[in-house]
């Protein structure tokens, strides 16, 4: 059954892909400056920001181009877990390209190899809360270090360059189903 509605519509879902999209990247870029300054927690909760950001631009460019129904974005859009389970797959590449600082491809003269931890809520979570557990009063600066930020920014710049490699490099159409053969 083809997922009919209004070319109108489906113009606004592509609005939102692109937004989402380019919040994401606008995301990553302050995170770098935050973690540049040591912000390592704020960092965090940024770059998990921004894949939640990059989970919802595909869904909603898989409404535009008819791969999903709209009732799929509007039950998931608002959903944490939801969101980052929608982009496990930027985890699984992050642990196979090399960790730069430029996100539109490695610069092979200057990568290293890490392996990214899962995003997990909870992290986010810890990242922006002051947490109390046994008596223990835990800050975001003691909970999130700075190779916890490095790693999420992988996820995230990983995820920008597959999703430019997948539509600009390789014309693949947005979303993913161009994107997750």
């Amino acid at each position: 059954m083809v997922n009919k509605m209004s070319d109108e519509k489906r113009i606004d879902f592509y609005k939102i892909y692109a937004k989402a999209h380019n919040n994401a990247a606008d995301l990553l870029n302050e995170a770098e400056i935050l973690y540049e300054k040591g912000k390592y927690a704020r960092a965090y909760f940024l770059a998990y920001t921004g894949l939640e950001e990059i989970s919802k631009s595909q869904l909603a460019a898989d409404v535009y181009t008819r791969f999903v129904k709209e009732e799929v974005f509007w039950k998931r859009y608002r959903e944490h877990k939801s969101k980052i389970d929608g982009v496990e797959w930027a985890h699984i590449d992050a642990n196979t390209y090399p960790y730069n600082k430029i996100w539109i491809g490695p610069d092979m003269d200057d990568v290293e190899g890490i392996s990214p931890s899962k995003p997990l809520f909870e992290r986010r979570q810890k990242a922006l809360y002051v947490d109390v557990k046994d008596s223990i009063i835990f800050s975001p600066k003691e909970e999130i270090n700075g190779d916890d930020a490095k790693e999420i920014m992988h996820i995230l710049s990983t995820a920008l360059y597959r999703i430019w490699e997948m539509e600009e490099y390789w014309g693949h159409q947005i979303g993913t189903k161009g994107f997750m053969k």
